[in-house]
This record gives structure tokens, C-alpha cells and sequence, in this order.
């Protein structure tokens, strides 16, 4: 039990959604009344288009009895979906917000880096604000004194640091929170999605960072969707689905709950309703043409893609060699291809491609193809897509 720095005991947090805050006491009168009566609250927080009235107010629970511990020295990545509580968890353990239900018990120095700007007060310069955080985790001014010039040299904002932080980019902000967060040496250290702000340079660098601290006896909490960063980060794992805990054990264990629950546990072959053969050779016809018209690359078959709205699956893609270099490719992607082709299928009707195709175009492809049973080729480029491929109607 002593080395335990985080013990969760049946977390449950419930919101009421369809109502906003109630600042004086005549609209909880109000609001009161309307429930006696049967009626909408006046003082929800949207109309229903139909019928011009206001929505019944329902509870939504975003946490549901989760119970854990984590021990000291713990590199814990936590894994879920959008919506899945991960936010909700860490803003709790945060003592951001309060629980509904259980409790929540933690034993040393916590620093929580939650969003971009996390702690700062914006009116403040850069290095007015590492003082006040380090003052906020207990050190004294000698202490932080001694830390102050490996953050401004890991931030490398050196210019700025007698600047206000108002005036960063959100890029400086989260450069310069991750610098303060990982350098102060807390106990526990939260990190929620953060890095994902940062060029590809400092998410490196900043991986590297705890890396570094993994036999330090800092206990980190991570949360990503890259399993690939959980499993080169962290010692352990846990996933949550729906506000539950569905997963924890070791990082490997978990990541594989993880994308089982993606349904990516395995790459099927690709689906559609074209006989085998035929697919077969529309896939061929497919990579002959792009290896004719691109160099540089190299083709990729039947892969998963993290996207911010979960795993995209692609057909075929083509991806150039100096990229290639950057991306986490195992067992998902990081980002998409530079070229991505999808096809259409039973299983993947055209409404689901040509949305995984918005997603696929935000997150790193340049362009991509939509292939139709009746051979119909349809391509999205971005702004500054830079191929020249002379693509005719596909005919096998």
C-alpha cells in the first residue's frame, strides 16, 4: 500500500445536460415550478427546433464506478474514444472538478496538464508563470531558480519569455506548459492529449522527455490515441468505453483491448462486392498506376490510420520515403498517407467512406480516391496537392 500514489474507489460523475447555470434564486424558483407542472425547464439551454420549446433536461453519466490503483513509478497510458471519460477522470484526480460518487486518493505532488495553457494566468510573462507554478507545487524560490534554464532551453522560447502569455501561439503555450510540467519534478505528472499541438519536432522531443523520467519514480498518467506511443512509453495501461473501465494491465494487454475495440485487432482483406479476381486486379491496376506517375514511396496495403474521429482503415496507399521516416506506422499509423484509396463495399457503404475520406484529408493525406462498384473513380485533394496522376474511369 505504500508505494500506491493514486487509489480511485467507484468514481462515478454525472452531468445534467440541457441546462445551463442557475444565478439567481428566481430562476431556481423557476425552474422548480416547471418540474411541478410538468413542463420543460425554462432554463435549459437550447430550443428544440420542432416545436419551438425547450428540451427535458437528462442526466448523462460520464464516469461509471471506476476503481484503481496506480503505483509509484507508473507510466500509465490511458486509452478510449472520444466521449470515452478520459478528460473527465483526469480533470477528477486533478481536483479540477469533484466526483459524484467515490472517491479519489492521491499521495505527493501533482502537476496536470489538461489543455493547452493549463495553470497559466495570461496576463503574466512566461517566466512570471514558471514561478508561479513552481510556487503552486510547493518549491521554493531556489529550487525553481535552479530548474528555470533547462525549461526556457526545453521550451525554446528564449525570446519570449518576458512576453505575456496572451500573446503566444497556442504552439508557445503548450511548449512552454509541458516544459514547466515535466522539469519541476512533481510526483505525479497528468498529461491529456497535449502534445498533439506541437509541431512533430517537440511531440518527439517531449516523448523522449518522459522517457528519460521513466525510472525516475514520477508517476505519469498519459493519455493518447497512438497505441504505438503507449506501448514505446508506458509500463501499464488502461481503456475506458461509455465512462467504464473495460481494461488495465500491462501497456501490451491493454493496447490490445484497445484496438480490439476499434475492431483493429486484425487487418482483414479488403472487403466489396467485386469477386476476388476482380478485386484482385482493380488493386493491381490501382498500385500501377500510382508507382508509374509517383517516385520516391513506397505502396501500403490494408492499414490502420488514427484519425481525430478513431481508426480509418485504407485500401491502398502511397506514402514518400522522407515521410514514411516520421510516422509511427506500427500497429497504427500516426497520420494518413500522403495517398489514400478506399473502395467501396457492403461493408463500407459511400457514406463511409467519403467521411472517413474528410477525416483521412485532416490528418496528413494529401489526396485521396474513392472507388465505386461501378469502376467510377472520385478524387479530394487538398490545398496543396501536388500530384499529377491521369486517372480515367477504372475498367477491369
Amino acid at each position: 500500500m505504500s508505494d500506491t500514489v493514486i487509489r480511485a474507489e467507484n468514481l462515478s460523475k454525472k452531468y445534467r445536460l440541457g441546462v445551463i447555470n442557475r444565478r439567481q434564486l428566481v430562476d431556481q424558483i423557476e425552474s422548480w415550478v416547471a418540474r411541478e407542472l410538468g413542463r420543460p425547464d425554462p432554463h435549459a439551454s437550447i430550443f428544440e427546433h420542432a416545436n419551438d420549446r425547450m428540451p427535458t433536461p437528462y442526466d448523462f453519466w460520464a464516469l461509471r464506478d471506476i476503481s484503481l490503483e496506480i503505483q509509484r513509478g507508473d507510466i500509465v497510458g490511458v486509452m478510449g474514444q472520444n466521449g470515452s471519460g478520459k478528460s473527465t477522470l483526469l480533470k477528477i484526480l486533478s481536483r479540477i472538478t469533484a466526483p459524484t460518487l467515490g472517491q479519489a486518493y492521491l499521495r505527493g505532488r501533482l502537476a496536470s496538464l489538461l489543455e493547452v495553457g493549463t495553470g497559466f494566468n495570461y496576463d503574466l510573462t512566461g517566466k512570471e508563470n514558471v514561478y508561479l507554478n513552481g510556487s503552486i507545487l510547493g518549491l521554493k524560490k531556489r529550487e525553481i531558480d535552479d530548474r528555470y534554464k533547462r525549461i526556457v532551453e526545453f521550451a525554446e522560447i528564449p525570446d519570449f519569455m518576458n512576453t505575456p502569455v496572451k500573446r503566444y501561439s497556442s504552439g508557445m503555450r503548450v511548449r512552454l506548459a509541458f516544459a514547466v510540467a515535466a522539469h519541476l519534478e512533481p510526483d505525479i505528472l497528468i498529461l491529456d492529449e497535449v502534445l498533439a499541438v506541437g509541431d512533430a519536432k517537440f511531440q518527439e522531443k517531449c516523448l523522449n522527455r518522459i522517457d528519460e523520467i521513466k525510472n525516475s519514480g514520477v508517476t505519469v498518467l498519459f493519455v493518447s490515441h497512438s497505441s504505438q506511443q503507449v506501448l514505446q512509453l508506458c509500463t501499464k495501461g488502461i481503456v475506458l468505453h461509455d465512462g467504464k473501465l473495460v481494461a488495465a494491465g500491462t501497456a501490451k494487454d491493454a493496447t490490445k483491448e484497445y484496438l480490439k475495440l476499434l475492431h483493429i485487432d486484425s487487418c482483414e482483406d479488403i472487403n466489396s462486392e467485386f469477386p476476388e479476381s476482380r478485386l484482385g486486379l482493380l488493386v493491381g491496376k490501382i498500385a500501377a498506376l500510382i508507382i508509374q506517375n509517383i517516385q520516391g514511396g513506397q505502396l501500403v496495403f490494408n492499414i490502420p490510420v488514427e484519425t481525430q474521429d478513431g481508426v480509418r482503415i485504407i485500401d491502398v496507399g502511397w506514402v514518400s520515403n522522407s515521410r514514411l521516416k516520421t510516422l509511427r506506422t506500427h500497429p497504427t499509423w500516426s497520420a494518413a498517407p500522403d495517398l489514400c484509396v478506399n473502395i467501396v463495399s457492403n461493408k463500407r457503404p459511400p457514406q463511409q467512406v467519403e467521411k472517413d475520406d474528410h477525416f483521412l484529408l485532416r490528418s496528413g493525406a494529401q489526396e485521396t480516391w474513392i472507388v465505386y462498384p461501378n469502376l467510377a473513380v472520385h478524387r479530394h485533394k487538398n490545398q496543396h496537392n501536388t500530384f499529377v496522376i491521369p486517372i480515367k474511369d477504372i475498367v477491369i
